[in-house]
């Protein structure tokens, strides 16, 4: 079951990615020349084979997890993807205004789309067969928490409902109407899709412990047990003997 959720969530992010960057492209090919608009395209669907290659190019070393790591990675792509989402309405409306505007804010949208490669790359946890950490099984958010996430994202649509409502009133020819519309489809798509980042995010905050597998840097054996925070504050492997137990490949 743990493979099966491991790998259904890679895909889910997969999605996302795949979902983000057609809408960002579709952007811009409606506002830069032919040429412009397929190099833009080449460099987003070619960057998460250039990230995955410089990863594979990491020493041994730095192909541990680290829990702090872990942690913070779960709150920045669900604030990247956040903010994402609320930069290509406002790239929308910008576009009308000024090109030049317009660029800055693609430049910045193409840099947290490479962000968003390179954090999806960690959640994949490919390249931390030395040390990769996990959640527990029984982490879960609270009531309030749980609360809180839905009406975010009820504040969202009615954000997004309000944005592309006064869009249409700086728009003047058909094809940039037809972008607006797709454009709207796939914010609020986004955010419902953005629901289990946030969720993990949540996750992440409230977790005490997180599991840990891989191989012991002494005795290169398999290694599976628990990090825990200590009284400073800082993740240490939990040495207790329910928690921490070392097995021979």
């Amino acid at each position: 079951m743990g493979r099966f959720s491991y790998c259904f969530y890679n895909g889910y992010l997969c999605f996302v990615f795949i979902l983000i960057a057609m809408t960002f492209t579709y952007q811009i090919c409606d506002f830069f020349s032919d040429e412009i608009a397929e190099i833009w395209t080449t460099v987003i669907f070619s960057a998460p084979a250039i990230i995955w290659s410089i990863y594979d190019c990491l020493p041994k070393e730095q192909q541990r997890q680290t829990a702090s790591g872990f942690i913070w990675n779960r709150y920045f792509l669900a604030g990247l993807v956040l903010a994402v989402n609320f930069a290509l309405p406002a790239n929308n409306v910008i576009g009308l205004l000024g090109k030049k505007y317009f660029i800055i804010l693609t430049i910045i949208i193409g840099l947290c789309h490479l962000l968003f490669v390179i954090s999806i790359c960690e959640h994949f946890a490919c390249h931390h067969q030395y040390f990769r950490l996990s959640f527990p099984k029984d982490s879960k958010i609270t009531n309030l928490q749980l609360f809180g996430l839905i009406l975010f994202h009820i504040l969202l649509v009615l954000a997004f409902l309000w944005i592309f409502r006064i869009c249409p009133e700086y728009i003047s020819n058909t094809q940039r109407y037809k972008h607006n519309t797709c454009l709207r489809v796939a914010c609020h798509l986004i955010n419902i899709m953005s629901i289990p980042l946030n969720y993990c995010a949540l996750l992440a905050w409230n977790s005490k412990k997180l599991n840990f597998k891989g191989i012991h840097p002494v005795t290169k054996r398999r290694w599976v047990g628990v990090m825990k925070k200590d009284k400073k504050g800082e993740w240490v492997v939990d040495v207790e003997p329910e928690d921490h137990r070392i097995f021979v490949v």
